[in-house]
């Protein structure tokens, strides 16, 4: 069992065998240090967006490994995406619409009102007038899958323990509708894309995922509790059906 602590939370994060699928898996408890003279911790709440580790560093290309399972396609094809997408930006947590709108402002500043390439792998309209954002996949872009390539020194560092995260709602037996339910019950971790400035061509592009708290988090518990990361419904239909392996943006 291996461990790292994060912050000032006494939160414990592990990677150990898993008790949902073979391999590893991620766990959560409150640090109970014995040696300890302050007092043990009896509860620990964890806020909504609360960084709990790195997924991992890696690399972008136009389609995942064969044998892997943790690739990540940044990819935002919903109406909405850009207001309903939480992103870091400038190490804040914020909307993607905020940060596209920090971006665009930037390059204002220089003299650059172009919005059409604010975005890694989109097209972007960004209206003045009513300050709305609205983000299009490119679908001439290809190299959108983020494939995790971790250093053998970094293999348990916090910057890569995300990748650990199994998906605690998989039943190959369920609808899409079952999965999102079994999904809203058990994972309680999510991703959200670190996002930076390229300062060569002034797009905001991604750097790496890092997983949060998905909602409010109550800890109890010094055992450690596996907890789990939304694939997606998509994400295993290829599998059962292609052996296709991408987590998706579910």
């Amino acid at each position: 069992m291996l461990q790292c602590l994060s912050g000032e939370l006494a939160l414990q994060v592990l990677v150990a065998p898993s008790l949902v699928a073979p391999g590893k898996g991620l766990f959560l408890c409150i640090y109970d240090d014995i040696d300890d003279d302050s007092g043990a911790v009896e509860e620990i709440i964890i806020p909504q967006g609360t960084p709990i580790c790195g997924y991992a560093r890696g690399y972008f290309a136009d389609e995942a490994e064969k044998n892997g399972d943790k690739s990540v396609g940044f990819l935002f094809s919903d109406a909405n995406a850009a207001d309903l997408t939480a992103v870091f930006y400038n190490k804040q947590l914020m909307p993607l619409s905020d940060a596209l709108w920090a971006v665009y402002q930037e390059r204002c500043e220089e003299g650059n009102t172009d919005t059409s390439n604010l975005l890694f792998g989109h097209s972007v309209e960004i209206s003045t007038e009513t300050g709305s954002v609205t983000i299009k996949a490119d679908k001439d872009f290809m190299s959108r899958i983020f494939i995790p390539d971790v250093k053998e020194e970094d293999k348990y560092s916090p910057t890569s323990l995300g990748i650990y995260a199994n998906d605690l709602a998989f039943d190959p037996d369920s609808n899409e509708e079952q999965y999102f339910d079994n999904s809203e019950r058990n994972n309680i971790l999510q991703l959200v894309w670190r996002l930076a400035k390229d300062e060569n061509t002034g797009m905001a592009v991604p750097t790496w995922p890092v997983v949060v708290a998905k909602q409010d988090i109550r800890l109890l518990n010094t055992v450690p509790m596996e907890v789990g990361l939304q694939y997606g419904f998509n994400y295993w239909n290829a599998v059962l059906n292609e052996g296709v392996t991408i987590i998706s943006n579910e």
